[in-house]
């Protein structure tokens, strides 16, 4: 095992995330339980330049896994000089301890599901806005559609973030006309980041700084060449969780989240769960305040609650600033409507 080898390395702590992970030959379960217990103080990265033994001893390692840790770390080196390559070439990596972890992953998320590690690449900023992704069960009708890009593109002026999913139909469709019109917005790859190869229209508003690209999974891991993606589904169900919100175009069996809000057009068929959607300003505020820290998981119940005077923009930014850091955009729009 390498000792001592990468003082002084910024990445040191992600990067041994990153190993444990995907290359420790440990499982999944047993890598997560290990690095949530050593999460708080980048303590990993501290063992791990205390020598092999230390590391292993720190950790609780038995024999049998010792040994498989002192195997796969014979890769090391390359590992870092191939991550390093692709920190060149703009893939960024979030840890879930660091500032800037989204919010509603946490939120929507158990803690088994939560991913340790997001890779990014583009402008990182961008993860820490509101997102609102578009959701249809169906094909929606093209009025629709339309309603649903010109309620994106105004929820986008007032600081909210469209999120959409790299897949042909209703998506891909957004995805141009945001392309085309330079509006920014972020995009869940359902694919290694690493191995993602974006078309020159992508690759150029990645190079403006206008768009963000998100996965969860392995930066090198590509989808067979034939057959369906495997992953696709948790794709799908990472980027609702992501998401603050969901812009339903077509009535939905049922609320992906208990607390996430779902809005639905103008006219659409009544849903429970579902609250209209009256405006830009109106719905960025929610999401706004609904981006304050939480103290519960508590799944809402079905009794009335009592009516409350709507809240301020600056109780929002007060509450969020009392949660830690603030996504610069988010307060600049919050301080921009104290002063309306």
């Amino acid at each position: 095992m390498v000792s001592h080898q990468n003082t002084g390395n910024p990445h040191l702590e992600t990067d041994l995330w990153r190993w444990l992970i995907f290359d420790s030959g440990l499982s999944r379960r047993r890598i997560k339980n290990l690095i949530l217990q050593n999460a708080q103080s980048s303590a990993l990265s501290l063992f791990w330049q205390a020598g092999p033994e230390v590391f292993a001893q720190q950790l609780g390692l038995d024999e049998t896994e010792t040994a498989a840790i002192k195997a796969a770390a014979g890769v090391w080196p390359e590992l870092q000089a191939r991550w390093d390559a692709e920190r060149r070439a703009g893939l960024m990596t979030l840890r879930i301890n660091e500032p800037g972890y989204p919010a509603p992953l946490t939120r929507h998320f158990p803690p088994e599901e939560r991913p340790l590690l997001l890779f990014l690449r583009g402008e990182p900023g961008l993860v820490e806005l509101p997102m609102i992704l578009p959701v249809a069960e169906t094909s929606p009708e093209a009025e629709v559609e339309a309603w649903a890009m010109e309620t994106l593109a105004e929820l986008t002026e007032e600081g909210a973030l469209a999120l959409f999913m790299a897949q042909p139909g209703l998506h891909a469709r957004l995805v141009q006309i945001f392309l085309d019109a330079a509006i920014p917005f972020a995009l869940i790859i359902p694919q290694g980041l690493a191995a993602y190869e974006p078309p020159a229209g992508l690759r150029r508003a990645l190079d403006e700084e206008r768009v963000l690209l998100v996965s969860p999974f392995q930066p090198e891991w590509t989808p067979p060449a034939q057959g369906p993606n495997p992953l696709l589904p948790h794709a799908v169900a990472f980027a609702r969780a992501l998401a603050s919100a969901l812009l339903a175009l077509t009535p939905l069996p049922t609320p992906p989240f208990p607390d996430q809000p779902c809005f639905a057009p103008p006219d659409a068929a009544p849903m429970a769960y579902a609250e209209p959607y009256v405006g830009p300003e109106e719905l960025f505020l929610r999401l706004a305040e609904s981006t304050a820290p939480s103290t519960s998981h508590q799944t809402p119940t079905s009794s009335p609650e009592p009516e409350l005077d709507p809240i301020t923009p600056e109780e929002i930014l007060e509450t969020l600033t009392q949660g830690g850091r603030v996504p610069p955009a988010l307060a600049a729009r919050l301080q921009q409507k104290k002063q309306q």
